[in-house]
């Protein structure tokens, strides 16, 4: 109906507003700077042991393509107010795979032997590592840039 406000997806009032009201639960403007979202992430992946399955993913290091989802897990999820798993537990994950992609992209490795005609592929293993770092120095700037 025109003029009548609708929800948004926390159950806030959506709509056009004559003055800018400011959210208290916001610390940013990306998606997950604000309470409501940390909360709807923390819902979503309620029944999901992440921790766990990357720490999986990442125990067969000739698993390439296994290691390389978790670590894009780790690149969209890896921040301090998304990450559904333990935050304690964060850094290292990021930190292995790193190490694991960085395996894979060296000179004479399995991986890079496989893909070595293909550089669109060598390349996107160099972005999901560069994610990697990033996630890593967003944690150790307390997520100033997230």
């Amino acid at each position: 109906m025109k003029g009548q406000r609708k929800n948004d997806i926390f159950g806030r009032k959506r709509g056009r507003l004559k003055k800018k009201v400011p959210y208290m639960g916001a610390w940013g403007t990306s998606p997950w700077d604000n309470d409501d979202a940390a909360d709807w992430f923390a819902d979503f992946f309620d029944s999901v042991d992440v921790d766990a399955r990357i720490t999986a993913a990442f125990e067969d290091e000739d698993e390439h393509d296994q290691i390389r989802a978790a670590c894009y897990m780790l690149n969209v999820l890896g921040r301090t107010y998304v990450w559904p798993g333990d935050l304690d537990a964060l850094d290292s994950l990021l930190e292995r795979g790193k190490e694991l992609l960085s395996t894979m992209l060296e000179e004479g490795s399995e991986f890079r032997e496989l893909w070595e005609d293909d550089e669109e592929v060598l390349a996107a293993v160099e972005e999901e590592l560069a994610g990697l770092q990033e996630r890593l120095s967003e944690k150790s700037n307390g997520d100033e840039e997230s």
